[in-house]
């Protein structure tokens, strides 16, 4: 389950994906995201092997075009994605609370110098600090 949810959500296809909020070809996707068409086909495959995107031929005058766009299924997966890191997040921000409100609570009474807690209080805020920033 990780491994899949990492290669969702590489840099390369999370791009693609912002991009397909209209349907796009590869080529414009290429030329958007400055990578080669050839690595824009394997993130597009790879995504309709999860049912992420779609494709749609479209026949006319000239040459046959593809476009690609996003499936239903690909909104509610990253929408949800959203909203579960939303509540990590915040899950993550009380965790961190609390455990800084620990920490002065203990100053306070003396369980711990006002240098050990400087050093403690960096240590939780540089280990957890990705609950800091605001997102």
């Amino acid at each position: 389950m990780v491994s899949t949810i990492n290669s969702l959500t590489s840099l390369t296809k999370m791009n693609i994906i912002r991009l397909l909020d209209t349907p796009k070809t590869p080529d414009e996707i290429a030329l958007s995201l400055n990578i080669t068409r050839q690595g824009v086909d394997k993130q597009l495959k790879e995504l309709q092997s999860y049912g992420i995107v779609e494709k749609k031929w479209f026949i006319g005058y000239n040459r046959p075009r593809v476009e690609f766009s996003i499936t239903y299924l690909g909104e509610k997966f990253y929408r949800e994605l959203d909203e579960f890191e939303e509540k990590f997040r915040n899950n993550g921000k009380s965790w961190l609370t609390e455990k800084l409100k620990n920490l002065d609570v203990d100053l306070m009474n003396g369980k711990v110098s006002a240098e050990k807690y400087r050093e403690q209080k960096a240590e939780v805020e540089l280990t957890l600090k990705w609950f800091m920033v605001q997102s």
